[in-house]
């Protein structure tokens, strides 16, 4: 509902602005250009008989206070918000480059920059952990039986202070969309939660899970999507 009244707004805004410039033309005591004599635009921006000064003054007046509006209120709003999604994209990256390496490390690989940065791919990251290791065990398997307490702690702070992060943007700025918003709101929860996960097995499960599916782009109800749902919807704040 945010999201179509923000919409309508903006809708309301270009009719207001549009129809005061045609009537500003209209009342106008400016000698008309040469392409519009003895054409129907002729007629239809003809002057009204009278109250013609009046309208022009107002109709001045209301482009004079949307141009005011436009930049005093609209225009910091939307740099904020350009400045915050940028903010949190780059935080999300430094949140998946830090768990990124604890799952190698966890694995006993080495977490050399390069191999970090191909596995922010959806793709290559279950290419990547899906390969066996051993008999009945892949390489995302060896990845848990290889988080200890200290790695889980490790990517429970990491979590964390994006859910800091992600709290502040969702205070600080409206989000208009109600799916991102739910979807945005729905994720701090979860991240909150994170904060008790720990290398016990039944807290592991939970561990896996999330961050099976935000670097694979798994979904329960669609499966392999191949989106990465945090970063679309960060980007659409």
């Amino acid at each position: 509902m945010a999201f179509l009244r923000r919409n309508l707004l903006d809708l309301l805004l270009w009719i207001l602005f549009v129809g005061c410039l045609l009537l500003m033309f209209k009342t106008s005591t400016d000698q008309r250009p040469e392409f519009v004599k003895g054409t129907t635009l002729e007629d239809i921006f003809r002057q009204f008989s009278t109250g013609n000064q009046i309208i022009f003054d107002i109709t001045v007046g209301i482009l004079v206070s949307l141009f005011v509006y436009l930049l005093v209120v609209r225009l910091p709003a939307w740099q904020k918000k350009r400045r915050l999604m940028a903010h949190l994209l780059r935080q999300y990256d430094i949140l998946k480059e830090q768990c990124l390496m604890h799952f190698l490390w966890a694995c006993k690989q080495p977490a050399e920059s390069s191999l970090i940065d191909q596995l922010k791919n959806l793709k290559e990251f279950k290419k990547f952990f899906e390969e066996p290791v051993s008999d009945g065990q892949n390489r995302w398997h060896a990845v848990l039986n290889g988080l200890t307490e200290d790695y889980v702690q490790a990517l429970v702070r990491e979590l964390d202070l994006f859910r800091g992060e992600l709290d502040y943007a969702l205070t600080a700025v409206e989000v208009t969309d109600d799916k991102v918003f739910n979807f945005l709101r729905d994720l701090t929860q979860i991240l909150q939660r994170s904060r008790y996960w720990s290398d016990r097995e039944d807290q592991l499960k939970p561990l896996s899970q999330f961050m099976w599916a935000m670097f694979t782009g798994w979904d329960f109800a669609q499966g392999y999507t191949g989106r990465d749902f945090v970063k679309e919807m960060v980007s659409t704040i």
